[in-house]
């Protein structure tokens, strides 16, 4: 295969890596040559995959009128497999997006490489659970995560729909409940979103699942305190 058709394997591999979840996940940690290397090392695959479909095309009863219009168009060797090789790469996306959906790449990417609170946070918003953060000023939340972040290095925040808000006492460290937003929430006329807030993963210094129960059994509060389902997706 001539050298400048090898460029359109590459543009396929590189499309491949990106729009498959998966892979796009996982490219996130990457630099720019390593990432290069593995569009390069899918681009090889798909031109080997280019290859058997031109020969197997060739097989065919169509065989000789697509190479007759196909060497019109492009009369240079092996043209029509560097073609199927970027063709292939878009295509073969979409058929592992269909098994794979971009939630549960995240999941699996941050399970295989993320850290503890990346882990904590991802399960959060995926089981819809009620999580407990401490942050470095000593502010203290409880909520559900709304979206949590992936591997990006830029990536560094993440959004909370608040259940409770308070803050730790400087000395004592003990958590002081100060709003309740369970009404506000149950509100029909109220947009949840509307409370969101985006927090820095590097102020977060203690994380944890909050659990209900054991709260109601031993912080009382004055209205009821079910815990409403979440309201933001």
């Amino acid at each position: 295969m001539p050298y400048n058709l090898l460029l359109l394997p590459l543009i396929g591999g590189f499309l491949f890596v990106h729009l498959t979840h998966y892979f796009r996940f996982a490219a996130q940690r990457l630099d720019g040559y390593r990432l290069l290397f593995q569009a390069a090392i899918a681009g090889v695959g798909l031109s080997i995959l280019g290859r058997l479909t031109t020969v197997l095309l060739g097989l065919t009863p169509l065989g000789k009128p697509l190479q007759t219009y196909w060497s019109i168009f492009s009369p240079f060797p092996f043209s029509g497999t560097s073609a199927i090789s970027l063709l292939l790469g878009p295509v073969g996306a979409l058929l592992v997006n269909l098994f794979i959906k971009k939630n549960k790449a995240k999941a699996m990417e941050i399970n295989a490489r993320g850290n503890f609170l990346l882990r904590l946070l991802d399960e959060a918003a995926t089981k819809k659970r009620l999580i407990s953060l401490t942050l470095d000023s000593r502010k203290w939340y409880v909520g559900w995560v709304v979206e949590s972040p992936n591997l990006d290095p830029l990536e560094q925040y993440f959004r909370l729909l608040p259940f409770i808000s308070g803050y730790r006492d400087k000395d004592a460290l003990e958590t002081r409940r100060t709003v309740y937003y369970d009404a506000v929430l149950k509100d029909p006329l109220l947009d949840p979103n509307g409370f969101v807030i985006t927090l820095p993963l590097k102020d977060v210094k203690i994380a944890g699942f909050f659990n209900d129960e054991i709260y109601d059994e031993y912080f009382a509060q004055p209205a009821d305190t079910s815990v409403p389902p979440p309201l933001v997706n």
